[in-house]
């Protein structure tokens, strides 16, 4: 490495990621926003040479909340996102798409209304004719289905007076009524903007996705392929709209009974599986009568659900490019267990459970992040600013608790400001990931260059906004 490249990742690790070569210079580890992160050495110079990095934000936000689908109101710039056409006032769709349209890049759950995308979810399944394999009863799924919107209806900790500058955390909605739950029209609480039913449906289309068009189905068993799209469905269930870390630093009763270790990840695993143990209506776990099938089933959802928690993400990729890489070893120490010399890492084996349960880890984290690689940049906008709203509003609270505020949640008051993480977020999160993903199915390889897209979308506004100010 010369000098110049000494000094461009002293740079990136001086503005928030610190960075650690490996031996033969392949690989570069880095840390974003508190989380680690893997990719090659050449991809990162590359980022910090187009000026792709950006750690935390300074200035203050405002958030206004007055609707459970609209609250992205900002203050704080002289433009507002909807200069930009950021706020998409959507006319909801009322039919129930086809399959045809479901299997396609394209789809975008937030033009449906919310009951429709069960009908969604039970097509996905539909599909590979996992009712009839399995037993299941549609009715029993539907009912299921059902639940897990009503439990993403409700934010868990944030009251409407919170937004208004008074302090009143509640609990979570594990203890809340059923008629809260249920009710959209509850006007005490304000709602996740991004962890919701909508992104619940758009992360198991993506991984419909990716099993579909992206060939990795022939890979799997069916039981996997339903243990994929249920797990996506319920992978933040009851979901606060605030991170792991915010739990783990508030001491909360979640943190301390899942010892800190993927809180959320592994409460969304539990209130889904509960679901079924709960109410026999709901129960589509009992089709799998069989002790050895139910665990099964039980487990690849589990481990599947705990891969969306972001501390595990540089594991994931390193997985992925052991497989991409051909190198049994570096597969190995990334896992607790070694895995036969013989294997083909260069392709997956059906037969071999932990290259199927692999699938499943890498496609529900892929799928968690994916939305900066919609194939519509008024899409992945909106996603952007449904999360930076969520964001912002736990750095607020942070505030308030007077708690260490996370340094990327705050300040995101401006498109200016929710461009620049959104670029960064792709350039350390999304496009790594990706890159190993579309080697491993080359059916998937297009998926980055709709997210370099969007960026150049991003640096539009950026542009734009740095024109506005130069104007003065």
């Amino acid at each position: 490495m010369d000098a110049e490249q000494k000094n461009m990742l002293s740079d990136g690790a001086a503005a928030g990621a610190s960075v650690h070569s490996s031996a033969n210079n392949k690989v570069v580890s880095t840390v974003w926003n508190g989380y680690d992160c893997v990719f090659s050495n050449d991809d990162y110079l590359k980022k910090l040479q187009n000026g792709d990095i950006h750690h935390g934000q300074n200035t203050k936000a405002e958030v206004s909340t007055d609707n459970p689908r609209m609250s992205f109101r900002r203050r704080g710039s002289r433009r507002s996102l909807d200069d930009f056409g950021w706020l998409r006032q959507l006319d909801l769709r009322s039919d129930v798409p086809s399959i045809e349209e479901i299997r396609d890049w394209s789809f975008d759950t937030l033009q449906f209304e919310e009951d429709i995308l069960v009908e969604v979810f039970i097509s996905m399944l539909e599909f590979y004719d996992l009712l009839k394999e399995f037993n299941l009863d549609r009715e029993t799924l539907k009912r299921y289905a059902s639940a897990v919107m009503h439990k993403h209806r409700k934010d868990c900790y944030y009251q409407r007076t919170d937004i208004e500058g008074e302090v009143s955390v509640i609990g979570t909605t594990a203890n809340a009524s059923e008629e809260d739950c249920k009710s959209s029209d509850n006007g005490h609480h304000v709602f996740c903007e991004y962890h919701n039913w909508y992104h619940a449906v758009s992360c198991a289309q993506a991984c419909f996705l990716f099993l579909t068009l992206g060939g990795a189905d022939q890979f799997l068993e069916s039981k996997d392929i339903f243990c994929i799209i249920v797990g996506a469905l319920i992978h933040d269930l009851d979901h606060p709209g605030t991170n792991n870390d915010f739990e783990v630093k508030r001491n909360t009763e979640l943190a301390q009974k899942y010892h800190n270790d993927s809180v959320l990840e592994r409460h969304a695993i539990s209130e889904g599986l509960n679901l079924c143990a709960r109410n026999p209506e709901l129960d589509w776990l009992k089709s799998f009568d069989n002790v050895e099938d139910r665990k099964y089933v039980e487990n690849y959802i589990t481990e599947a659900i705990l891969a969306t928690d972001p501390a595990r993400h540089a594991t994931i990729v390193k997985e992925a490019l052991a497989f991409v890489e051909e190198e049994p070893k570096a597969y190995d120490s990334v896992t607790s267990e070694s895995l036969s010399e013989s294997v083909e890492l260069t392709q997956f084996d059906r037969a071999n459970l932990k290259h199927r349960l692999f699938i499943g880890r890498l496609f529900l984290h892929s799928a968690d992040i994916s939305n900066p690689l919609h194939a519509s940049f008024d899409v992945a906008r909106d996603w952007a600013v449904r999360v930076t709203t969520e964001f912002s509003r736990q750095a607020s609270k942070e505030k308030e608790l007077s708690l260490e505020v996370t340094s990327y949640m705050d300040g995101l008051d401006s498109e200016y400001n929710i461009a620049k993480v959104q670029i960064s977020f792709f350039a350390f999160m999304v496009q790594p990931l990706f890159d190993a993903v579309g080697k491993l199915f080359p059916n998937l390889s297009h998926l980055n260059d709709w997210g370099e897209a969007n960026c150049d979308g991003y640096r539009e506004v950026i542009a734009a906004c740095e024109k506005e100010r130069a104007d003065g």
